[in-house]
């Protein structure tokens, strides 16, 4: 199975190095690894992160590094881009796009031995169409240097895990450790930029991606064996937004409009004390707002009536997100993307004041 990982960057100039190395790009001709290509994406850097991507392929066996660029910002265009070049690579190489691998990853994570083939053994063990996923652990250097953060987020999402669907229905995907055949990446329609009804856009491509997949029959696929390390940077740019969010992309307007409204303490510190829970009370509602849109409101609204039922009878739905089904008037298309997306980040906001 030919394996084709995209990395798309935005002034990465040092990270692309780590990243590109921890997969054995850019370490010369015998490090490179076998039957599989690295797409890296340039999307309008300043800092020199196109000198090293090329410093990168000229490190590594001729013809197996790609450096292309994007000239559109954005989440999706360089992803898209990306797998654009996967398919012209395959069809230059007479690879069919059933054979064809593609691997999303970021420029700041670190991937583990064995991550590649962990992905391909779960594509070829696959029944079907499948969205592939590998797991993501915290840089040790994090969780010493700030212990409280990883224990106050677990100790909500714990919390919470009653009232959440279980893992054959989630559709949320973290877009740094996935994975598809070519052949279901143009079936799905591909990543595509989509909004909400006021106009801003929804972030989360590969969850997207993947929604209209499932649609179509396709399974949620986890590669356990498939692990990486994704560094902390946008934690400790900004710990609240990401614990408020539980790592959700929203908008910076929507970021704007509810940090206004946020008076409480703003650095990591804060997770760090005996008791952090008074003083975050409006960040751990978020966060659990959160949780419950996406991690069951959302898959609901794809999985149906029928399904919504069968977890009310089990006495797995929240009362909110039990509410938020009684007073629905009509469950939009499953395949609209944009509209499921956007009833359940308006229930998150709502439900914010109610938790």
């Amino acid at each position: 199975m030919l394996t084709v990982i995209v990395i798309p960057c935005l002034n990465e100039r040092d990270e692309i190095f780590l990243a590109a190395k921890s997969f054995g790009f850019g370490l010369g001709e015998e490090a490179t690894p076998k039957d599989t290509y690295l797409v890296l994406v340039d999307n309008g850097s300043s800092d020199g992160t196109l000198a090293s991507m090329h410093a990168i392929r000229r490190r590594s066996l001729k013809g197996a590094v790609v450096v292309t660029s994007e000239a559109e910002r954005g989440y999706v265009p360089p992803r898209a881009r990306g797998v654009t070049m996967a398919a012209r690579l395959a069809r230059s190489t007479g690879v069919p796009p059933g054979r064809v691998l593609i691997l999303q990853a970021d420029a700041d994570t670190r991937y583990e031995e064995g991550y590649v083939n962990a992905f391909r053994e779960a594509a070829e063990s696959a029944s079907g169409p499948a969205l592939f996923e590998g797991l993501t652990h915290a840089p040790g250097r994090f969780l010493v240097g700030h212990p409280g953060f990883q224990r106050f987020a677990d100790g909500i999402d714990a919390e919470m895990a009653p009232f959440l669907v279980d893992d054959g229905l989630d559709v949320i995907v973290d877009d740094k450790v996935s994975g598809y055949l070519l052949t279901s990446y143009l079936a799905w329609g591909g990543h595509r930029r989509e909004y909400r009804a006021d106009g801003k856009e929804i972030h989360a491509e590969t969850s997207r991606l993947f929604l209209r997949g499932k649609v179509m029959g396709a399974a949620h696929v986890r590669a356990p064996r498939a692990q990486a390390v994704p560094s902390r940077r946008k934690i400790l740019r900004n710990p609240i937004r990401h614990f408020a969010t539980a790592g959700f992309p929203r908008d910076e307007a929507w970021w704007r409009s509810w940090s206004r409204g946020y008076d409480g303490p703003r650095d990591l510190e804060a997770f760090e004390t005996a008791d952090p829970g008074p003083a975050l009370q409006r960040v751990i509602a978020m966060r659990k707002a959160h949780l419950l849109a996406l991690m069951s409101a959302l898959p609901l609204l794809v999985a149906g009536p029928l399904q919504v039922e069968i977890e009310r009878r089990r006495a797995r739905l929240h009362p909110l997100v039990d509410t938020f089904f009684r007073d629905l008037d009509a469950f939009p298309r499953s395949d609209d993307v944009a509209a499921v997306f956007d009833l359940a980040l308006s229930a998150a906001d709502g439900w914010r004041t109610l938790l």
